[in-house]
Formats: structure tokens, sequence, C-alpha cells
């Protein structure tokens, strides 16, 4: 853009509700990037650690006086960005649009409301540039891919674009306008990373299945960041925030062997800061744990989801047998890695048994800590239609992973889910440890309460976790 045109204001909105961990949008952060890049003015409405009221909302867009106003919305946070948003438009009659999850999986839903008037589906970035360039000229275009559009009374649906192959070319995400070593502080000292984007699996809960069948024929879905560039983006991250640890956010780090071991050689070398990564059963080797820990690796999150495998297999998908999903976490502890271990109750079909087949399971493969969600079925996925079809849906979708469901179980109320929840970890560390296991057990009363969210985060800081394992 040249000297003397008038720039785009826009505001990103990000509505994000979840507990814990408490974490930035990468998807907004990479597209303000972009927008800074041509010259646009962003600013940042994020709801991460205080949910704005209607005055402080209007405030904010009467100051910035918005051009467009952009929004990322997940199926749990969807009632939130409608929520603002439409504070947003009573004050303005500005362009919204919404992207993330939900509008690609149902962008119907997206365009129902009267706060939005254009859905984003999938990787849309270049979309949302073009979108905002047109503007920019006092043109509206209809014709740009990856946006339904609203025109009139009826809406535009345009045809998804091929997947960006080179994700090298995408600018690094822009950490600075989340106010970024606050959430490295609430998330004791962790800096968080995406090094790929795609997964290969099609378990029935996730929404990876329905996004390759959606992408089917726009180049291939799972595509990885050059380790040289993912370095770059980390010491640059180092070198403006106080970090004393890193998380990679990729589904399943280790899939790509021969990257796994490029990274773990420059990784040692030129970043050297202990990291945690996610790993899937039969996806991870016992090398792969060598080359990791000797990278820096100090914790390997694994999912175990259910320890029943009639449950896990035939309706999670999952494909994974009781003695893979032991060794691997053996493997972790013979190299010396912490291991966590993902979990869910609530499963349909689950009952009690297959619950208590989970905590045995986590009781054989012992991991040194145990996450436990309820169970959501999020639209799009089979086992949503699943319950869909069975009548086994809430009509207001959930706003919580660990208090709450959209899924009337037949076999459980959500009070007793709550109660199995909360004793999970103290099932499971009972055996070896009654301390650790009446700490778990205090410790998922009291998660509920922000403060002790807060306090906790400190105490993990300041290494009371050496303290609780011993």
């Amino acid at each position: 853009m040249g000297e003397g045109t008038s720039h785009m204001k826009v505001l990103l909105v990000y509505p994000n509700i979840v507990e814990t961990p408490k974490d930035i949008s990468l998807g907004l952060a990479i597209i303000s990037s972009l927008l800074k890049k041509h010259n646009h003015k962003v600013k940042l409405l994020d709801s991460t650690f205080h949910n704005p009221n209607k005055q402080e909302i209007e405030l904010i867009t009467k100051q910035f006086d918005p051009d467009l106003v952009a929004v990322t919305a997940a199926t749990n946070d969807l009632e939130n960005a409608i929520r603002i948003c439409k504070i947003i438009k009573n004050i303005k009659l500005v362009p919204i649009i919404c992207g993330g999850y939900h509008a690609t999986i149902s962008p119907q839903d997206i365009l129902d409301q009267d706060c939005f008037d254009v859905a984003a589906i999938g990787e849309a970035e270049q979309s949302l540039l073009e979108f905002i360039n047109t503007l920019e000229k006092k043109e509206y275009n209809y014709k740009i891919n990856n946006l339904w559009i609203k025109k009139e009374k009826e809406i535009i649906k345009n045809e998804i674009s091929s997947l960006n192959q080179d994700l090298n070319s995408l600018p690094f995400a822009d950490r600075e306008i989340f106010d970024y070593q606050k959430y490295i502080d609430a998330n004791r000292g962790l800096a968080t990373f995406m090094s790929s984007k795609g997964c290969p699996f099609q378990c029935s809960y996730c929404i990876n299945k329905v996004l390759m069948e959606k992408y089917k024929g726009k180049g291939k879905y799972l595509r990885f960041r050059s380790i040289d560039n993912l370095v770059k983006e980390i010491k640059q991250v180092t070198n403006n925030y106080k970090v004393k640890e890193i998380e990679f956010y990729d589904d399943t780090f280790t899939l790509n062997k021969e990257r796994t071991k490029e990274f773990a050689e420059k990784y040692k070398k030129e970043i050297n800061i202990p990291f945690y990564i996610n790993a899937r059963v039969n996806a991870v080797s016992k090398q792969d744990f060598k080359l990791l820990k000797k990278a820096g690796c100090i914790r390997i999150s694994i999912g175990i989801e259910s320890g029943d495998p009639y449950i896990r297999n035939t309706i999670l998908k999952r494909n994974q047998t009781n003695e893979q999903i032991i060794n691997t976490f053996k493997w972790a502890r013979e190299e010396g890695i912490k291991t966590y271990a993902f979990n869910m109750i609530g499963i349909p079909y689950e009952d009690e048994k297959s619950i208590k087949k989970t905590i045995a399971l986590n009781q054989i493969a012992k991991p040194d800590y145990i996450g436990v969600s309820i169970f959501n079925a999020f639209k799009g996925t089979e086992l949503y239609d699943l319950c869909k079809k069975n009548n086994w849906l809430k009509e207001k979708n959930s706003s919580s992973y660990f208090q709450s469901t959209n899924v009337i179980h037949p076999n459980f109320t959500i009070k007793k889910l709550k109660k199995l929840r909360d004793h999970f970890g103290y099932n499971i560390f009972k055996q070896t440890s009654k301390k650790r296991a009446y700490i778990d057990l205090i410790d998922k009363k009291l998660t509920k309460i922000p403060l002790y969210t807060r306090l906790r985060s400190k105490l993990i800081e300041k290494g009371i976790k050496k303290i609780i394992e011993k």
C-alpha cells in the first residue's frame, strides 16, 4: 500500500472461556501478523482472563471504531462470541466475519445469527486479507474462496481453496497483541507452538476426520513447517519473553521420523529449553523417546481416553490395544520422560464398568500426571451424529470440557460424571501414594475457584510438583 492510503481498522475478537490451559489463539495471532504486514491497524478484544461486560465492549468499539470485526469461535465459546458481536453490532453496523472450527464445520449455524455477515471456512487467512482489501476500496466482493457471505436474503457459498502446502510462508504468530507474557506466567512459564497442521487419524469424536473429508482433493492434509522455520520462531519468542519451558501442540509430533531426528539435533543445539510434546500410541517408538530425551523433552502427553477396548476402538475408533498403550508409557518412563495421560468419561455406551477399566489401565500404564475430561459431542463428528440419532443431545452446547456436557447420557447424570471425574485421579494414585491421591482429590475440588487456579499455577512454577511426587 502506498503512502497516504487509508488503512483498515480490524478488531479481532477472542471469546475464549476455557478454564485450562489459558492460551492464545494461534490462528488469530497469525491473522494479526498478516494484517499488520499489509499495514492494517489491529486491536484485540480478549476474554481469556476477563470476560468483558456490555459497557466495556461498547467502550472498546467506540474508541477503536473498527472497519471490520473478525472473531474466531469453537463450539464451546460460540455463545460468548455471539454475545460480544451483538453488542458491537448495536454500536456500529460493521461487517463481522466469524471463523474457527464451528464456522468450518457448520457455516450455516454462524450465518443464522444476525450479528454475523460472513463465515470463514477452514484455513482462510488469505481470504480474510482479500476481503479486507476489497472493503478498503469501498467494494464488497462476494466471490472469495473460503467465505460464505450474506447478500440480502441469500447466502453466497464460495468453494474452499486448496490447502497451503508451504507452512513456512505464513508469518509468525503476533503474540504481542495478546500481552503474551501474561499467558506465559499463567501457564507456569510455558510458551506454546505449532509445528504442523493436520492429523492423519480418524477418531470418531475429533474434527480431523471431517476436515480431511472437506479438503479431499485439495492437497496434502498433513503438512509440516521446516525445523529451521520453527527454531527461528522459538528464538524470536524466547528473546522477547521470559520463557521457562516450551510445549508443542501438534496432535502427533513424532509422525515424521526423519523430521523428529532433525528436530532433536537442532533444538538441543540452538534452543536447549525443556519442552513437552503430544504423541500418539502406535505413532511413536522407543527410539523417538531416546532422541527426544536427549533434545530436552521432559514430558509427553498421550491419549488413553478409555480403558475399555470396545469403547476405545469400536466407539472412539482409536485402534489401539491395551498392550500398545502400556508399552508406550513404559518406553517413556525408561527414558526418564514424565507422562501425562488424556482420559474421557461420559462417552456414548460407556457405563461404570467401562470407567473402572479406564482407571485400571491408568494404574498399569502409570502416567505421572492425569487429565480427565467429560465427553462432549462436537458438530460434524461421527459421535455427534450418533448422539443426534439417539436423541442424546441437549439443546445448549456445553461451555466446559470438565464441568458439563451437551450429551444426555443414558447411564449417568452430570452430577455423577462430575463426581467420577473429581475422584478419577484419587482412584488411580491411591494404590501407590495416598498423599498424592488426596492432593489430587483436593485439587479437583478447588480448580473450580479462579483464585485457586492462579495460585496453583504459581505453586507449580515454584516446583511444588516435585514435593507432591515424592
